[in-house]
């Protein structure tokens, strides 16, 4: 009996030992083993609501543009005729100055009939000139008339970024709305869908240049028709000077 329990000794203390040596070994691998935090559960966040989209301008009547391009164009024929409307009084300003310099001619030589061609061809073309005025001021209003209607339906020129802006009075404050009465004014449209339009950013410089070449066409009518005064003087001199030689 103590033989078998001596041979058995080493044994359970050799067992012992290596199960000792597995847990210490065990623990010091479990103290280098890092292991990563836990994440935190997701924080659900209320879902943005979308901005509500811009309306889109009403669209613009086809006639609304050929009215525009009908003004324009006419804006533009009236500024380009201007120069042959100046280039017209000139030469008849001229034609009455040499009429009356070759009536005076004939008046010294008594060429009675020369004398009067002379002063006929001076009042027709003086007449040229009335005509002409009075043709000019007319289209010059019609115009006028034309290129305001198009800016009006073209609506106020688009706001310059980089110009300062001035400080406006605050808007009355409306308790009730008027009622629409029948047959009133029609609500001026809408000119977003035409503050681009080419038609309508082309208006500022013709209508300007409208404006100069009617003030240009005037005086130049007025400065004529100065001009034909003297010379008309000139003109009755010399019928006066055929009526005393006979």
């Amino acid at each position: 009996m103590r033989t078998m329990t001596d041979r058995r000794r080493p044994a359970i203390a050799l067992v012992a030992t290596a199960m000792l040596l597995a847990a210490c070994s065990g623990e010091k691998r479990s103290d280098k083993v890092a292991t990563a935090p836990a994440a935190p559960p997701p924080v659900a966040t209320p879902a943005t609501p979308l901005a509500p989209a811009a309306p889109l301008p009403p669209p613009v009547p086809p006639e609304t543009l050929a009215a525009v391009d009908a003004a324009l164009a006419g804006v533009k024929a009236f500024n380009a005729k201007a120069l042959t409307d100046l280039a017209a009084i000139e030469k008849a300003e001229r034609r009455i100055r040499d009429q009356a310099a070759r009536a005076l001619e004939a008046a010294r030589r008594g060429d009675g009939a020369r004398v009067a061609a002379a002063r006929a061809d001076a009042e027709a073309a003086h007449k040229g000139l009335v005509d002409g005025l009075a043709a000019f001021r007319t289209a010059a209003s019609g115009q006028q008339a034309a290129m305001e209607a198009a800016v009006a339906l073209c609506g106020p020129p688009a706001a310059d970024p980089l110009a300062p802006t001035a400080t406006l009075p605050p808007k009355p404050v409306v308790t009730t709305p008027a009622p629409a009465t029948p047959g009133s004014a029609p609500v001026a449209p809408d000119a977003t869908g035409l503050a681009a339009y080419a038609g309508c950013l082309a208006l500022p410089a013709e209508q300007a240049l409208l404006a100069q070449n009617i003030e240009a066409v005037a005086a130049r009518h007025q400065a004529a028709e100065t001009a034909y005064r003297q010379d008309r003087a000139k003109l009755e001199e010399a019928a006066a000077t055929m009526a005393l030689g006979r």
